[in-house]
């Protein structure tokens, strides 16, 4: 089976750096399955869940906003943050849901665009951890 190489950074370095299968992400405007030989582009990713599919096995993952190349030798994508399934604390995620309800129920004197992110930043988390994929 064909492969490509995907490359996955974070503020913090590289995340990840292996041959897959498939990768399976949203962009804006889209959900995307990008298998060997995609044609090139280059896309906004918003706050999802992404599949990566390697040797036949689907892992999935809570991203932040980013950007994804394809390039006929591979995939980059440049994302804020990233975290598997197994990684996510679920405890601090609801914590994190509460606060940024919270503030959107009392919206006076905060930031309203950093309290929503934060919120559809949680709820992705919360999803991918609770999803029986």
């Amino acid at each position: 089976m064909k492969t490509f190489l995907l490359e996955i950074y974070t503020p913090y370095g590289k995340y990840f750096d292996r041959y897959v299968d498939e990768l399976v992400i949203q962009t804006e405007e889209y959900v995307l399955g990008i298998l060997p030989n995609h044609a090139p582009l280059v896309a906004k990713v918003k706050v999802s869940k992404m599949e990566i599919i390697q040797n036949g096995q689907k892992k999935c993952y809570a991203i932040a906003e980013g950007l994804l190349n394809v390039k006929k030798d591979g995939v980059v994508l440049l994302v804020d943050a990233i975290e598997s399934k197994e990684d996510i604390d679920i405890d601090r995620a609801k914590q994190a849901k509460d606060r940024a309800t919270k503030r959107l129920e009392e919206p006076l004197n905060i930031d309203i665009e950093r309290a929503t992110k934060a919120l559809i930043r949680a709820n992705n988390r919360i999803a991918i951890y609770e999803n029986d994929d």
